[in-house]
């Protein structure tokens, strides 16, 4: 059986008005949501939160190691999807 590797592209979407920022695979099924005035950041996956985190004081290392894990998330998600197919 060939294994194919799958690259997602992340959409990145800052609300100014709302002051939040939302990162997104999948057209959304697995999203990373920033709250700067909370100062929150929730992870969800097809509509369910799997884990919210204090950003206050989240280091750019730590916020880049939880998108890479959203990416890893759903690239395996498209890998599955494209096997059923």
């Amino acid at each position: 059986m060939e294994t194919k590797t799958v690259h997602i592209e992340m959409d990145c979407i800052h609300n100014h008005v709302e002051n939040t920022m939302t990162c997104s695979w999948l057209n959304g099924q697995i999203r990373i949501v920033v709250d700067f005035r909370a100062k929150m950041l929730g992870i969800i996956s097809k509509d369910k939160v799997i884990e919210t985190r204090d950003i206050e004081d989240m280091s750019i290392d730590e916020f880049m190691r939880i998108q890479e894990q959203c990416q890893q998330s759903a690239e395996s998600v498209a890998a599955i999807d494209n096997m059923a197919v």
